[in-house]
């Protein structure tokens, strides 16, 4: 679906693409939010009305196959922007009262440390994810820990050292916990049992 709606929007300038998006949005079916939020994805990065789109109205969508399709949207921002310079937008996703808006900052790069400019500069990429590990909402907490743990699998030791500052006392930080360090060595649990007690 996603090449499809890609290669529909590159048929088109892109305010067209974005008139489509909030057309296909009001959709009855599903599967029109789904293309909507993936459309206007394509263009975000050089319709600005078509990122607060994403923000706005697809985030506000009930269906987890949207929230899905608009963290894909938000990453096709992020890659055509450059990861570096999308930052700054990144941050202010990760701080919008919209758990949605949230997980799709998280959900958008994964698996982070694949993409070129996080696997020069893993740190950045561990910092800003982990900085969201006592998110309020389960959803993007889980989001998260899965992140992390995907890091880990290429960056082991920073993962670790990362974890091992975390306070485990703070339910919401023990969920995160939970997901992060599970591809990690068994040592890891030796930190979570201590802290535990």
């Amino acid at each position: 679906m996603r090449s499809i709606c890609f290669e529909t929007s590159r048929t088109l300038v892109p305010l067209q693409s974005f008139e489509l998006a909030t057309r296909l949005f009001d959709n009855a079916d599903v599967h029109g939010a789904m293309a909507a939020a993936l459309i206007a994805g394509h263009v975000s990065y050089l319709v600005p009305d078509a990122l607060a789109f994403l923000r706005t109205k697809v985030a506000a969508h009930s269906d987890v196959r949207v929230q899905d399709c608009l963290a894909r949207g938000f990453d096709h921002y992020c890659l055509n922007k450059g990861y570096e310079r999308a930052l700054v937008t990144m941050e202010e996703w990760a701080k919008d009262p919209n758990e949605n808006v949230r997980r799709a900052v998280v959900e958008a790069p994964r698996p982070w440390t694949k993409k070129e400019y996080f696997q020069a500069n893993p740190k950045v990429a561990l910092a800003f994810v982990a900085s969201m590990k006592a998110d309020p909402s389960g959803t993007v907490r889980f989001s998260v820990g899965r992140a992390l743990s995907e890091m880990g699998e290429d960056f082991p030791d920073l993962l670790m050292a990362e974890l091992k500052t975390w306070n485990l006392h703070h339910p919401p930080v023990k969920h995160t916990y939970m997901f992060a360090s599970k591809n990690l060595h068994t040592d890891m649990g030796t930190v979570f049992q201590k802290a535990d007690r």
